[in-house]
């Protein structure tokens, strides 16, 4: 009985372990994550400090809280391209700084805006495209060019990446390119769903000056 009560245990142990990798890795990699919140976008946020503490801190200095909590004249139903604490913590790095409250609060105000959309956008909302096969162009064939909260416009579009060899055998993807920093960027997951709009996270090497 005892040997049975080991087995269950490991198995369960095991089967925990897979299912935490299986979430993290789709956090990380697919571009897809289609989580479904009951809670404000700010209340998501505050839920997972690992990656969203320093954007939470970087909101408050902006005096922008009410936009994800669905209480601003954006309304209750916006698209954010969310910067992670990772992205966040490069830029601290890059500038010398140790906390956001060194950033200055209209950079923080113009980082915070430049991911919001006033519209509501699900991954499967923005229209396919590829990018130029020429470097010197931004804008490739298909996709949307979009004005954001903060002024700038980014040209988005969806593709299935290549997978096994196979082009358009992968996941579909959002992919972003700021028209003013001449950077594309790529959203590691989407369709974060809740009760005030949808998350689009942008991936871990993503910086603040990319958008």
């Amino acid at each position: 009985m005892k040997m049975k009560r080991i087995k269950f245990f490991v198995a369960a142990c095991l089967l925990t372990l897979v299912s935490v990798s299986c979430t993290q890795y789709n956090f990380e990699d697919t571009g897809e994550a289609y989580g479904v919140h009951d809670c404000t976008m700010w209340d998501y946020f505050s839920k997972d400090p690992y990656n969203w503490k320093l954007l939470q801190e970087m909101i408050t200095r902006a005096g922008l809280e009410d936009v994800f909590k669905g209480t601003s004249s954006y309304g209750k139903d916006i698209t954010y391209f969310g910067a992670t604490s990772n992205s966040i913590r490069a830029y601290l790095l890059a500038n010398g700084m140790k906390t956001v409250d060194e950033i200055p609060v209209d950079d923080c105000k113009a980082f915070v805006l430049n991911g919001l959309l006033a519209k509501h956008k699900m991954l499967d909302d923005f229209k396919p495209g590829r990018k130029s096969s020429d470097p010197n162009v931004l804008i490739g064939t298909g996709g949307e060019t979009f004005d954001m909260a903060s002024g700038k416009k980014f040209w988005i579009y969806t593709f299935n990446d290549t997978y096994n060899g196979v082009p358009g055998a992968g996941p579909k993807r959002i992919y972003v390119t700021s028209l003013d920093a001449s950077k594309e960027s790529t959203v590691a997951s989407s369709n974060i769903q809740t009760l005030t709009g949808v998350v689009h996270s942008m991936d871990y090497d993503f910086r603040l000056s990319d958008f």
